[in-house]
């Protein structure tokens, strides 16, 4: 495993990036790196890997949806998982993001507990 673990957080709120880079100030191991686009995001995924990416639904421009497919075609990131964190919080919501190939889902407010299993399991923390 390398030294840190490099998470990238697509989202488009000042505010709901500041908590995750608190939270994630709890894994002394992680590096966030944070992209306000779905655009920027996926050209920062392809200059620099992340270990797992976290994405936000409804951004402007391209949403979380199509930043997703656009992950999966590439060979550099379509092994990357990628978490749904999403105000979309319907079971329906849910499910079709689990379906479009996301990873996992969070929904906001974020669970803490929750938040913090999905990092350890998609990063194999303990």
């Amino acid at each position: 495993m390398p030294d840190k673990c490099h998470v990238l957080y697509v989202e488009d709120n000042p505010a709901n990036m500041r908590l995750v880079e608190q939270l994630l100030k709890t894994f002394p191991d992680i590096q966030l790196l944070g992209a306000e686009t779905a655009e920027d995001g996926l050209e920062m995924a392809q200059k620099s890997v992340p270990d797992l990416i976290l994405m936000d639904i409804n951004l402007p421009g391209m949403n979380g949806y199509e930043a997703l497919d656009e992950l999966k075609k590439l060979d550099a990131t379509k092994e990357v998982p990628v978490v749904a964190i999403s105000a979309n919080a319907l079971a329906s919501d849910v499910e079709r993001g689990l379906d479009a190939g996301f990873s996992d889902y969070i929904t906001k407010p974020i669970n803490l507990q929750a938040f913090f299993a999905t990092i350890k399991k998609h990063l194999n923390l303990t």
